[in-house]
């Protein structure tokens, strides 16, 4: 059976290490690595997925910061125009 099935199984409720060692013939100590590696795979994997999701939402963010600019920059020139004032030149006066 493949390790990470042993590992699982290990982990169900009312399973207890020693049992599923005995029962797979393998050391409970090996058995209990394993569990670690695997619980450290999971937390390694999870705290990925949520950075990939933290720069998403960011990226997204900032998309959506770079057209509402876009859009008050058009609407001051527009305004600048029907006022009859000269076009800025982007430098705060």
């Amino acid at each position: 059976m493949e390790k990470l099935a042993i590992v699982r199984e290990s982990m169900a409720p009312g399973a207890t290490a020693a049992q599923v060692a005995r029962k797979h013939g393998i050391s409970a100590n090996v058995l209990h690595y394993w569990r670690k590696v695997y619980r450290e795979l999971l937390d390694a994997d999870l705290s990925e997925v949520k950075r990939k999701s933290d720069v998403a939402d960011l990226e997204l963010q900032v998309r959506n910061l770079e057209r509402l600019l876009g859009q008050r920059t058009l609407e001051v020139a527009l305004l600048r125009e029907k006022l009859g004032l000269p076009p800025s030149d982007g430098i705060d006066e």
